[in-house]
Protein backbone atom coordinates (compact mmCIF):
# COMPACT_ATOMS: atom_id res chain seq x y z
CA UNK A 1 0.00 0.00 0.00
CA UNK A 2 3.00 2.21 0.62
CA UNK A 3 4.12 2.07 -2.83
CA UNK A 4 1.06 2.56 -4.59
CA UNK A 5 0.15 5.71 -2.19
CA UNK A 6 4.06 6.76 -2.84
CA UNK A 7 3.32 6.57 -6.50
CA UNK A 8 0.19 8.30 -6.37
CA UNK A 9 1.60 11.44 -4.73
CA UNK A 10 4.75 11.46 -6.55
CA UNK A 11 2.58 11.37 -9.60
CA UNK A 12 0.48 14.66 -8.50
CA UNK A 13 3.89 16.25 -7.54
CA UNK A 14 5.33 15.73 -10.50
CA UNK A 15 2.08 17.12 -12.39
CA UNK A 16 1.96 19.82 -9.76
CA UNK A 17 6.16 21.15 -10.44
CA UNK A 18 4.81 20.89 -14.50
CA UNK A 19 1.62 22.92 -13.75
CA UNK A 20 4.13 25.64 -11.33
CA UNK A 21 6.79 25.86 -14.81
CA UNK A 22 4.81 25.97 -17.77
CA UNK A 23 1.84 28.16 -15.59
CA UNK A 24 -0.91 25.90 -16.52
CA UNK A 25 -4.22 26.79 -15.05
CA UNK A 26 -4.50 23.90 -12.40
CA UNK A 27 -6.76 23.61 -8.90
CA UNK A 28 -5.67 21.34 -6.78
CA UNK A 29 -7.57 19.18 -3.69
CA UNK A 30 -7.11 16.77 -1.00
CA UNK A 31 -10.02 14.91 0.85
CA UNK A 32 -10.22 12.35 3.63
CA UNK A 33 -13.61 10.40 3.29
CA UNK A 34 -15.30 7.74 5.40
CA UNK A 35 -16.55 4.77 3.29
CA UNK A 36 -19.35 2.69 3.44
CA UNK A 37 -18.74 -0.70 0.89
CA UNK A 38 -20.59 -2.88 -0.23
CA UNK A 39 -19.19 -6.46 -1.47
CA UNK A 40 -20.98 -9.25 -3.13
CA UNK A 41 -20.36 -12.63 -3.43
CA UNK A 42 -21.48 -16.01 -3.93
CA UNK A 43 -25.02 -14.91 -3.23
CA UNK A 44 -23.91 -12.98 0.12
CA UNK A 45 -23.72 -9.10 1.09
CA UNK A 46 -20.40 -7.67 3.05
CA UNK A 47 -20.37 -4.32 4.63
CA UNK A 48 -17.14 -3.59 5.65
CA UNK A 49 -15.66 0.32 6.27
CA UNK A 50 -12.65 2.11 4.88
CA UNK A 51 -11.22 5.71 5.62
CA UNK A 52 -10.15 6.89 2.17
CA UNK A 53 -7.84 9.42 1.31
CA UNK A 54 -7.87 11.36 -2.41
CA UNK A 55 -5.91 13.65 -4.13
CA UNK A 56 -6.11 15.19 -7.27
CA UNK A 57 -5.47 18.05 -10.03
CA UNK A 58 -7.89 19.24 -12.78
CA UNK A 59 -7.49 21.84 -15.50
CA UNK A 60 -9.24 25.11 -15.37
CA UNK A 61 -8.80 27.03 -18.41
CA UNK A 62 -7.95 26.22 -21.80
CA UNK A 63 -8.86 23.02 -24.00
CA UNK A 64 -8.50 20.49 -21.24
CA UNK A 65 -10.71 22.90 -18.61
CA UNK A 66 -12.79 20.38 -16.60
CA UNK A 67 -10.63 17.12 -17.20
CA UNK A 68 -8.81 16.28 -14.37
CA UNK A 69 -6.66 13.27 -13.21
CA UNK A 70 -7.56 11.88 -8.96
CA UNK A 71 -5.66 9.56 -6.94
CA UNK A 72 -7.09 7.20 -4.03
CA UNK A 73 -5.97 4.78 -1.19
CA UNK A 74 -8.64 3.73 1.27
CA UNK A 75 -7.76 1.87 4.40
CA UNK A 76 -10.17 -0.35 6.36
CA UNK A 77 -11.84 0.66 9.64
CA UNK A 78 -14.23 -2.39 10.15
CA UNK A 79 -14.59 -6.02 8.90
CA UNK A 80 -17.96 -7.45 8.10
CA UNK A 81 -19.51 -10.85 9.21
CA UNK A 82 -22.07 -12.90 7.24
CA UNK A 83 -23.01 -16.46 8.32
CA UNK A 84 -19.67 -17.59 10.26
CA UNK A 85 -17.74 -16.11 7.56
CA UNK A 86 -15.34 -12.28 8.15
CA UNK A 87 -14.94 -10.45 5.32
CA UNK A 88 -11.62 -7.10 5.21
CA UNK A 89 -10.82 -4.88 2.79
CA UNK A 90 -7.29 -4.93 3.59
CA UNK A 91 -6.19 -1.87 0.92
CA UNK A 92 -7.95 -0.20 -1.84
CA UNK A 93 -6.11 2.14 -4.18
CA UNK A 94 -7.38 3.95 -7.83
CA UNK A 95 -6.31 6.33 -10.44
CA UNK A 96 -8.79 8.14 -12.30
CA UNK A 97 -9.32 10.53 -15.03
CA UNK A 98 -12.02 13.15 -14.00
CA UNK A 99 -14.63 14.41 -15.92
CA UNK A 100 -16.60 17.99 -14.73
CA UNK A 101 -18.77 20.51 -16.54
CA UNK A 102 -16.41 23.40 -17.32
CA UNK A 103 -18.76 26.35 -16.70
CA UNK A 104 -19.52 24.65 -12.67
CA UNK A 105 -18.55 27.87 -10.83
CA UNK A 106 -16.60 27.80 -7.26
CA UNK A 107 -19.92 27.95 -5.40
CA UNK A 108 -22.07 25.73 -7.59
CA UNK A 109 -22.74 22.21 -6.81
CA UNK A 110 -19.81 20.35 -8.89
CA UNK A 111 -20.79 16.50 -10.53
CA UNK A 112 -17.82 14.44 -11.57
CA UNK A 113 -17.34 11.48 -13.54
CA UNK A 114 -14.98 9.33 -12.86
CA UNK A 115 -13.34 6.57 -15.02
CA UNK A 116 -10.15 4.83 -14.18
CA UNK A 117 -8.74 1.56 -12.63
CA UNK A 118 -8.93 0.65 -9.24
CA UNK A 119 -7.21 -2.60 -7.47
CA UNK A 120 -8.98 -4.10 -3.88
CA UNK A 121 -7.54 -6.53 -1.51
CA UNK A 122 -10.00 -8.77 0.59
CA UNK A 123 -9.33 -11.07 3.05
CA UNK A 124 -11.65 -13.71 3.74
CA UNK A 125 -11.82 -16.38 7.01
CA UNK A 126 -13.63 -18.57 7.89
CA UNK A 127 -12.50 -19.68 11.66
CA UNK A 128 -13.88 -22.86 11.94
CA UNK A 129 -12.22 -24.13 9.74
CA UNK A 130 -9.02 -23.00 11.11
CA UNK A 131 -5.73 -21.64 9.52
CA UNK A 132 -6.96 -22.96 6.17
CA UNK A 133 -10.09 -21.21 6.33
CA UNK A 134 -8.07 -18.05 5.52
CA UNK A 135 -8.10 -16.46 2.07
CA UNK A 136 -6.23 -12.83 0.75
CA UNK A 137 -6.75 -12.10 -3.25
CA UNK A 138 -6.72 -8.55 -5.21
CA UNK A 139 -9.19 -8.10 -7.55
CA UNK A 140 -8.37 -5.29 -10.11
CA UNK A 141 -10.18 -3.39 -12.92
CA UNK A 142 -11.86 -0.80 -14.94
CA UNK A 143 -13.38 1.31 -12.28
CA UNK A 144 -16.14 4.04 -12.68
CA UNK A 145 -18.42 6.43 -10.47
CA UNK A 146 -19.34 9.84 -9.71
CA UNK A 147 -18.86 12.77 -7.35
CA UNK A 148 -20.79 15.82 -5.98
CA UNK A 149 -18.92 18.71 -4.19
CA UNK A 150 -21.03 21.60 -2.68
CA UNK A 151 -19.39 24.12 -0.91
CA UNK A 152 -19.39 23.88 3.35
CA UNK A 153 -19.38 27.94 3.71
CA UNK A 154 -19.58 29.64 0.56
CA UNK A 155 -16.65 31.36 -0.42
CA UNK A 156 -14.33 29.06 1.57
CA UNK A 157 -12.15 26.33 0.31
CA UNK A 158 -14.26 23.82 2.31
CA UNK A 159 -16.62 21.13 0.73
CA UNK A 160 -18.78 18.21 1.64
CA UNK A 161 -18.05 15.74 -0.99
CA UNK A 162 -20.19 12.41 -2.00
CA UNK A 163 -18.88 9.58 -4.24
CA UNK A 164 -20.62 6.94 -5.65
CA UNK A 165 -17.68 4.24 -7.05
CA UNK A 166 -17.92 0.53 -9.08
CA UNK A 167 -14.60 -0.33 -7.61
CA UNK A 168 -14.56 -3.90 -8.98
CA UNK A 169 -17.20 -6.12 -11.06
CA UNK A 170 -17.36 -9.49 -12.44
CA UNK A 171 -20.05 -12.76 -12.51
CA UNK A 172 -19.35 -13.51 -9.31
CA UNK A 173 -17.95 -10.34 -7.20
CA UNK A 174 -18.65 -6.50 -7.22
CA UNK A 175 -17.14 -3.80 -5.05
CA UNK A 176 -18.73 -0.71 -4.09
CA UNK A 177 -18.57 2.04 -2.11
CA UNK A 178 -20.40 5.28 -0.69
CA UNK A 179 -18.39 7.98 0.55
CA UNK A 180 -18.72 11.07 2.48
CA UNK A 181 -16.18 13.06 3.59
CA UNK A 182 -15.02 16.68 3.53
CA UNK A 183 -12.43 18.43 0.40
CA UNK A 184 -9.95 20.98 0.72
CA UNK A 185 -9.07 22.79 -2.41
CA UNK A 186 -6.21 24.97 -3.18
Amino acid sequence: MCKRLALIVSALGGITSLGAQAEIPLTFHVSGQAVYTKVKAAGESFSPSLFQFKGGMEFTDGILDGIGLQGLVAVPITDAEENGLTLEIKQQSAAYITLTNPETGPDDLKVSILLGYASTEIETQLPSLGDSGSNKDTFSDFSYGISLQDPIIEGKPFYWTLDYIRYYKDDNLSVDGLSLGVTYAF
